[in-house]
Parts: structure tokens; C-alpha cells; sequence
């Protein structure tokens, strides 16, 4: 009988599940059976992933945290988690959380997506039912290392890739076509720039058009800002093979962005060819692009430089093809998925000698007085529902 590979996160559109799905689609035979665990919180506003994968079962874990008792929750997830031996791939704090309280007999890996405190965070808390970690960039990996000093022989920095586009853009005359593809949020993707770029490329008198793919919590007030018209158009949510068609309709991709783990994004439209223009960010951008040569990368929020470096693609189309080139070259050479999934089934094939001992008691680090186990769901459940109503917040 074959041992467990599961995958568990969060149903959210965005880059941990684009790392999953690839990992999925172009994995070799091995000696794993292959699950994806994927929940679903009903107050959670994010767009969906609701495709299947290319899992041998794929499983909806349906839940409404914070109202329901975390102790419920935790219980119904590990009894979702088709049992060890085998893997368990987390990413997020719900499935940590239910391991220190359930031990699902897999070795468990935590993939950490996002340069952020809160998932540094989770990798210290639970660092008790965590038996090994895999960063896939290099300030990632150093940040852990820095950390979890003790932990340095189970830390693993694995390069994360995709899978090669199939098409390319091609040149063409006219106004210089730009595209942002991604969520619509500020706080991490810094979307309310791109009208001020936009502004500054107006006063630049650069011939542009701007293409706005994707959907996020703060969309709605860029297109108050930023209305559509002859100059910007919106897509709204599109599938990937979608915006790859797409990337390769255009010529630059535009992300200034504030924090990344690694943005998958940024090397699908490289692969098309898009020359990026992004922000200096530590993590995941030096590994991709060399300003000047595949890329530029102007400070964040430096209006004025995400200008200029497109004004300069704008009017030097030479200068545009030899980048182009460069940028694909890039992810010909380091980031085809196809070599990339080979290093991770390999790691993954290391689980029994990476399982370490389970403490006996580890801290929870979540919930309130009315999360403890012997508080049915029954009574919690109408408890903070009714709160949550008088507080006027979302419930579903």
C-alpha cells in the first residue's frame, strides 16, 4: 500500500496554490499516493481556487473559523487527512495548529511561501510538530536559518519552477503594452502605484496601454481611482492558461509589489517574455531578475522610477527585445518546473529519516475560553454568530 503525500492549504487563488498545482501536474511516478487537502472558510472574501488537481483524491475541508470552536474544527480536519505514514505539506496556521493536538502519523513539511512575520511566526511556534522546513528563496531560507539556528540540518532551500509557457510575445509598433497580473491588494502588491505610474507616464507623453488582470479586496477602489478606458482595461479573474495567453499579447510586466516569497507570477511572465518591471524587494526578485539586463527594479514605491524604466522600454525598443530574451532565457535555464519537481520528490522520499520524535505536550498557541474541548461546536457555534451579527460583520 502506498504512503500519503497530502497537501494541505487554504482554497485561496494566489501563489501557494499555483506552487501546489504544478508540483501535482508534473510530478514522476513515485511511491506516494497524492492528496490535496484544500479548506474552505465561508467568511473568507479572497477569490477561490475551485479547479481540481492533478491529485490522486482531492479533498473540500469546509469550515467558518472564528465562529466555530477551533477545537471542533481541528478535530474534523485531522480526521479529513487520509492517515500516515507518508507527508504532510502545510502552509498555513490551521493545519499546524491541529497537529499539535493530532499526530496524523506523516512527516510534516512546511512550506514557507511568504516573506512575512506571520509565516516566520508560524514556523517558530510550531516548531515542535514541524519535522522539516523548505523555503524556496534564498533570503527565506537564510531567514530561517537565522531563526532556527538548532534547526539548520532540516532546513532546506529548494528552488521553486513552472512550467514553460507556450507561447511568446512577439514584437509589435504602437503604444507599449503593459500588464499587471495578480490579487488586487495593496498592502502586499502596492496596486493603488499604478495609476500615479500611470500619471507620471502621462507627463513622460509615453505611449502605453495598461491590461489589469485579477480580482482582490481593494479592486473596486482602483477602479474608482483608476477608471477603465482607452488607456487601462480590466480582465477580472482569468484562468492561468488565460493570463499566459495574455502575457504574450503584451510587453512588460509591471508589479510593485512591497513583499514576496517567491512571485510565481513574475516568472510566468518572464517566461513569455514580458521584460519585468518590479520592486527592489529582498526576497525572490534578486533570484530572478539583474536590473538592467533582465529586468529593472526601482525602489518600492518609487513612482517616479517605475516611470522612467518604462518610459526608457517605451522609447528603446532594441533595448526592449535584448531584455525580453534575457528574461526568458532566465527561466529556460533556472526555473523550468520540469527539473525544479525532481528536487522536491526527492526530498519528500527522505520522510521516515526526517520525522523526528512528537513532544508529548506543545502549546496551542490559538483560541479563547470557549474553544476548549469540552464546549460542543452546538453551543459555540450561535454564541459568536450572534456576536459577530451585533458587531455587524460578515456571516454566511
Amino acid at each position: 500500500m502506498k504512503s500519503n503525500l497530502v497537501y494541505v492549504a487554504p482554497d485561496k487563488l494566489g501563489g501557494v496554490i499555483s506552487i501546489i498545482a504544478n508540483l501535482l501536474q508534473h510530478r514522476r511516478p513515485d511511491e506516494f499516493q497524492h492528496c490535496a487537502v484544500l479548506t474552505h472558510n465561508h467568511l473568507d472574501t479572497d477569490t477561490r481556487f475551485d479547479r481540481p488537481l492533478a491529485a490522486d483524491k482531492q479533498i473540500k475541508f469546509e469550515q467558518r473559523l472564528p465562529i466555530e470552536n477551533l477545537r471542533s474544527v481541528m478535530r474534523r480536519l485531522a480526521a479529513a487527512i487520509p492517515p500516515g505514514p507518508g507527508v504532510l505539506v502545510s502552509n498555513d496556521f490551521l493545519e499546524l495548529a491541529m497537529l499539535t493536538r493530532h499526530d496524523t502519523g506523516h512527516t510534516v513539511f512546511q512550506l514557507l511561501h511568504g516573506d512575512h512575520e506571520y509565516y516566520y511566526g508560524l514556523a517558530e511556534k510550531h516548531e515542535p510538530v514541524i519535522d522539516a522546513y523548505i523555503a524556496y528563496s534564498r533570503a527565506m531560507y537564510e531567514n530561517l536559518l537565522r531563526l532556527l539556528p538548532a534547526r539548520r540540518e532540516t532546513i532546506f532551500h529548494l528552488r521553486y519552477g513552472i512550467p514553460l509557457p507556450p507561447k511568446v510575445r512577439s514584437p509589435k509598433p504602437g503604444a507599449l503594452r503593459l500588464l499587471f497580473a495578480g490579487r488586487l491588494e495593496h498592502g502586499q502588491k502596492g496596486i493603488y502605484d499604478l495609476p500615479q505610474i500611470d500619471a507620471r507616464l502621462q507627463e513622460l507623453d509615453a505611449e502605453i496601454t495598461w491590461t489589469i488582470v485579477g480580482e482582490g479586496p481593494h479592486g473596486d477602489e482602483l477602479k474608482r481611482r483608476w477608471p477603465q478606458s482607452s488607456r487601462v482595461r480590466y480582465l477580472g479573474q482569468m484562468t492561468n492558461a488565460e493570463v499566459l495567453a495574455q502575457c504574450a499579447e503584451h510587453d512588460v510586466f509591471v508589479l510593485p509589489t512591497r513583499a514576496e516569497g517567491f512571485p510565481v507570477a513574475l516568472l510566468e511572465a518572464m517566461g513569455t517574455g514580458l521584460v519585468p518591471v518590479v520592486s527592489n524587494i529582498e526576497t525572490g526578485v534578486p533570484e530572478v531578475v539583474t536590473s538592467g539586463e533582465t529586468g529593472f527594479t526601482p525602489e518600492v514605491a518609487d513612482i517616479a522610477g517605475f516611470a522612467a524604466a518604462i518610459a526608457e522600454l517605451a522609447q528603446n525598443r532594441d533595448r526592449l527585445e535584448t531584455m525580453s530574451r534575457a528574461a526568458r532565457q532566465v527561466v529556460v535555464e533556472q526555473f523550468d518546473i520540469r527539473q525544479r519537481v525532481a528536487d522536491y520528490q526527492a526530498l519528500f522520499a527522505r520522510y521516515r529519516e526526517l520525522r523526528r520524535p512528537r513532544p508529548k505536550d506543545v502549546t496551542l498557541h490559538y483560541g479563547s475560553r470557549l474553544d476548549n474541548p469540552w464546549i460542543p461546536n452546538a453551543v459555540v457555534y450561535p454564541i459568536r454568530y450572534g456576536i459577530r451579527l451585533m458587531k455587524g460583520k460578515r456571516v454566511r
